[in-house]
């Protein structure tokens, strides 16, 4: 057997998440490649729990003449081992994905056995790089290509209703899951690209800051096609910002409700894009959960990270959210380094008080392509890691260590932050009320409980 390409998303080594959702980066690319009539196959070794030794076996069973590995940060030395072990199986080896737009030609010094790296939107040009290299194309160019000597600049894909629909067929859909939806089958959906705002943790090397949507119509075929052809019942939206333009997003739900599609979503929102109207929209369309990045208690912070909020607004956006009947996620961050860690136990305080009904608490990571990043550099605060959280992932993950906020430190007010939260015992009764929550609450529990035993 053999293959012209063939996509990749690498292990997770040594982690067995409770979210894994399909891979919408090389969904999206096998579907422009088969439109193109280039045969493509794809391989997500989370959802098929392969090591990097398993993949190689089935590269070496499928022969592609090609093969694109993507990677994030966290990932990326997962990414690199695999490029290497299969070096020897293609002709043709290229890694994209958000790490490489991200550092660009720094690629080939981390990962020096591929042969082209490729940045940003790559539904237009990969297909067209694909065509160059299987006609024997000598010195093959497009935008985004990234090669050793030189680097093509990338291409915002301005009509996104152009782009065919993930490539669903290729994908393990009945491996994904999600916590917050135990039992459910799960699919992700990207209904627009690009965030205008600017907050400093923020790598937008891939989709940019210019904000481009499809149309609510667009997005509505594809969740039915969802719900029709896959039994997909929960949908979580992976925009950089769905709440940006409130009418769009009430248009959505209407197609959603008029046309009976009886689904549960989850999609990003800010806490300065609420309003009554969309909310109630939102919920009668099927949204369960808003997630809002909260950050921090205190409003200079709010301001060094350049998020652009007021902290007037997280508890209005709040409480707007769940008198509408939605659950709200709420994200917090640790190791802020004008923050002290009496004041980050404020943090954990605002989060119990704003009775949100859950939180994701991490450590501020300046990932490539953030300004935090060059901030980090520049004073000497970067570091590379193992993930210091109980969801997150990576053996060199990007951390923010400075003079105060050590390793040891980030670590402990990590695990504070989530014995205070969800080990309390209010939290624990109201989420056990109910039956999914009770399902979810002993399953997320034993996760929490086991990394807190293991962190120490």
């Amino acid at each position: 057997m053999s293959i012209e390409v063939l996509l990749i998303n690498p292990p997770i080594p040594e982690k067995h998440p409770g979210l894994l959702v399909p891979p919408l980066g090389i969904a999206y690319l096998g579907s422009a490649l088969r439109e193109q009539g280039i045969e493509t196959r794809i391989i997500d070794a989370p959802a098929l729990n392969l090591d990097v030794c398993a993949v190689a076996e089935q590269v070496k069973q499928l022969k592609p003449q090609i093969v694109g590995i993507t990677t994030t940060t966290p990932l990326a030395n997962s990414a690199f081992a695999l490029a290497k072990e299969i070096r020897p199986l293609t002709r043709w080896l290229i890694l994209g994905g958000a790490h490489a737009s991200a550092v660009g030609q720094k690629i080939f010094e981390q990962c020096p056995v591929i042969d082209f790296g490729f940045q940003g939107e790559a539904e237009e040009q990969f297909p067209a790089l694909v065509k160059m290299l299987i006609s024997g194309e000598s010195n093959p160019a497009c935008p985004g290509l990234i090669l050793r000597d030189f680097s093509q600049e990338p291409v915002l894909i301005s009509e996104l209703n152009k782009i065919p629909f993930p490539a669903w067929e290729l994908l393990p859909m009945s491996q994904y899951r999600h916590p917050l939806s135990p039992g459910r089958k799960v699919a992700t959906i990207m209904s627009s690209r690009g965030c205008p705002y600017q907050c400093i943790f923020c790598d937008q090397s891939v989709c940019g800051t210019r904000f481009r949507a499809r149309s609510p119509e667009n997005v509505v075929e594809e969740i039915e096609q969802l719900y029709r052809n896959w039994d997909v019942r929960t949908i979580i939206f992976y925009d950089d910002l769905f709440t940006l333009k409130p009418e769009r997003v009430i248009e959505i739900c209407k197609l959603i409700v008029s046309r009976g599609l009886k689904i549960k979503w989850k999609c990003e929102g800010r806490v300065n894009l609420v309003n009554s109207e969309m909310l109630f929209w939102m919920k009668r369309a099927g949204c369960e959960m808003i997630a809002y990045g909260i950050e921090s208690a205190h409003q200079k912070s709010l301001d060094w990270l350049n998020k652009g909020v007021t902290l007037d607004q997280v508890q209005d956006a709040v409480k707007l959210t769940r008198k509408a009947g939605i659950k709200v996620l709420g994200y917090f961050i640790f190791g802020i380094p004008i923050e002290t860690y009496e004041e980050e136990l404020d943090t954990i305080d605002f989060a119990i008080r704003l009775k949100l009904d859950y939180v994701q608490f991490a450590s501020l990571s300046p990932f490539p392509g953030s300004r935090l990043y060059e901030i980090a550099i520049k004073q000497g605060w970067y570091r590379e890691g193992k993930a210091l959280g109980p969801e997150e992932y990576g053996e060199s993950r990007p951390l923010l260590i400075t003079d105060y906020w050590t390793e040891e430190k980030l670590s402990q007010i990590l695990k504070q932050a989530h014995r205070r939260f969800y080990l309390r015992p209010g939290y624990i009764i109201r989420s056990g009320l109910r039956i999914r929550g009770l399902i979810n609450l002993v399953k997320s529990g034993l996760r929490l409980i086991r990394w807190l035993l293991k962190s120490g």
